[in-house]
């Protein structure tokens, strides 16, 4: 086990093991912690600390000069640190020690990642008791589990991103200041009463933001998604599948109303029984899809310093031994190159990516002679993949082939810095992309945009596709190149024609029968799916990648 959770985040071993048997150099998480150098540059390499599972009965304190720190479980189920302090407790002077003094784990470092742990506060349904106190700026949590009841998560300064984590709480029990996302996380509702509790800054551009999330409730539980502790909370949920436990009004004002003109409370794209936006409050707001569009992780984290958390998580993840890794384009150094392995680049928007695209599909169709790391990246055209400072590392990854596929961000409506025009600009944009991998000796292949799974009302059968100029201008760059040529977009939008619509719906992230289908994104059985199309084209574009391409074990699903 020990391996495998090192090949995940890319370190050849930890550099201090903290186990309750006495086996690693602790048994204490924290001392382990206070022995970790002082590292406060963000460029520095994390300190990581690995822990073993078993229950940790401690408080964890994190000093603000201890940041920059990768604690690392071995299994969320498995690993946990607990504690049950709550805030009616007497302190020294008799008097209860209130809210803020009761985390479980208390973080005032910058730059730490978590991973693969529960943060507990044990103490029941008695009151405030925290199980997280956030202080710090640019903290990482990955497929942790916070457990409490009323205000499991204060998340008082800072910017965060969580992603697979699991939340549970009744009252208030995500709330605070700062600037938080959280992506693709479980919130469950234990008990009546209220998921958020933001005090976001007057003038703060973001609050709390959720995504891709599901929200959950005990039986017969009610609950509403926020309520303002301060006038000016901000609080978003985009495409989160909601339950029946999500009250029909959605929002509170906490007995103020004035606050419903500063708080700004918004849904996109809600699903599942708890989505009602016909009941909602009328001071709420809905966003459209551009706008929700725009909140992405780095656009919502990214602060004066351009912090980008999907990048970090994505470096995290390099490991030096799969032949099928995956990498951040800001990677300092490329991972080195192993004799005889013909290294793929794979460069895009977030359908060639490993969370949501074919990516993480075309990895599993790649033989052992072949490496692949993915650089795409969600919300990015060819113009801000390169305008952001992605596709220089990209290229010094000196991979054998590059695939490249843009289009999705590059169509009106997306902004001026990610907007092109299929004729000019995002045409120049492909051909100088090609100049520059063979500038370094490696060959090219564009693919055309995957399409969007929208049939036409007016014609059920047929594919409505705006993606249509991208396509040919990839096409017509490719042929005054002589560059190697997948055309995903006719090779998808003919999948989906054969298939139908009820067919087809079944690749969506979404339930065939949500109120709003990701019809852009892909599950796990659709990125195989359509990596396949990729790999099948590939065979015939390039012959000479023959031997390392693959056929899926599922000839069912193929065209």
């Amino acid at each position: 086990m020990l391996a495998s959770v090192f090949t995940a985040v890319g370190s050849a071993k930890p550099d201090a093991i903290v186990a309750p048997d006495g086996s690693g150099q602790f048994t204490s998480l924290q001392d382990a912690i206070s022995a970790a150098p002082m590292r406060t540059d963000p460029a520095a390499p994390a300190w990581v600390i690995l822990v073993k599972p078993g229950t940790y009965r401690e408080r964890i304190y994190v000093q603000r000069e201890r940041g920059n720190i990768h604690v690392l479980g071995e299994d969320a189920t498995t690993t946990i640190v607990s504690y049950d302090l709550h805030a009616n407790l007497p302190g020294p002077d008799g008097k209860p020690i209130g809210t803020f003094r009761t985390p479980t784990l208390q973080i005032d470092g910058d730059g730490m990642i978590w991973e693969n742990i529960t943060i507990a506060n044990s103490a029941g349904p008695v009151g405030q008791a925290l199980a997280l106190r956030a202080d710090g700026d640019r903290l990482v949590f990955r497929h942790c589990r916070f457990l409490g009841w009323q205000d499991t998560l204060l998340l008082n300064r800072g910017r965060h991103y969580f992603v697979d984590c699991t939340i549970e709480g009744h009252v208030d029990f995500i709330f605070g200041a700062a600037t938080a996302f959280f992506d693709h996380c479980a919130i469950r509702c234990l008990r009546d009463g209220y998921i958020t509790a933001a005090s976001t800054p007057k003038g703060a551009a973001h609050g709390f933001v959720f995504a891709d999330c599901t929200i959950t409730g005990a039986e017969g539980v009610k609950t509403y998604l926020g309520r303002p502790w301060r006038d000016f909370a901000q609080t978003v949920f985009l495409r989160t599948e909601m339950s029946a436990a999500v009250r029909p009004e959605g929002w509170h004002n906490w007995n103020k109303p004035h606050a419903e003109q500063t708080t700004f409370y918004a849904e996109f794209g809600s699903t599942g029984p708890g989505a009602n936006p016909s009941a909602r409050v009328a001071w709420a707001h809905t966003l459209t899809a551009e706008d929700a569009a725009d909140l992405t992780p780095a656009h919502v984290l990214g602060g004066a310093d351009g912090w980008d958390p999907v990048a970090g998580a994505e470096r995290a993840s390099v490991s030096r031994e799969s032949p099928t890794t995956s990498a951040t384009t800001t990677d300092a150094a490329p991972p080195p190159r192993r004799p005889g392995i013909t290294r793929i680049v794979l460069v895009g928007d977030s359908t060639v990516t490993d969370r949501s695209g074919w990516g993480r599909g075309f990895k599993q169709l790649l033989g052992p002679g072949a490496e692949c790391i993915n650089t795409a990246l969600g919300g990015r055209s060819s113009k801000s993949f390169r305008g952001e400072g992605h596709w220089e590392p990209a290229l010094a990854l000196r991979g054998d082939y590059y695939l490249i596929q843009f289009g999705h961000n590059d169509q009106p409506g997306k902004g001026p810095k990610r907007e092109t025009d299929p004729d000019t600009t995002f045409a120049q944009n492909l051909a100088r992309y090609v100049d520059e991998v063979r500038a370094i000796g490696a060959e090219p292949v564009l693919l055309t945009s995957l399409t969007r799974r929208n049939f036409d009302p007016a014609n059920p059968g047929r594919i409505l596709s705006t993606l249509t100029p991208y396509a040919n201008a990839a096409k017509r760059v490719a042929r005054e190149k002589a560059v190697p040529l997948i055309d995903l977009h006719a090779r998808s939008i003919a999948l989906c024609e054969a298939w139908g619509p009820e067919r087809t719906a079944a690749l969506n992230p979404r339930k065939p029968n949500s109120q709003d289908p990701d019809t852009t994104h892909l599950d796990a059985n659709g990125s195989t799916i359509f990596a396949q199309l990729v790999v099948d084209d590939l065979r015939q574009a390039v012959p000479a990648l023959a031997f390392i391409l693959q056929t899926a074990p599922q000839p069912g699903n193929r065209p």
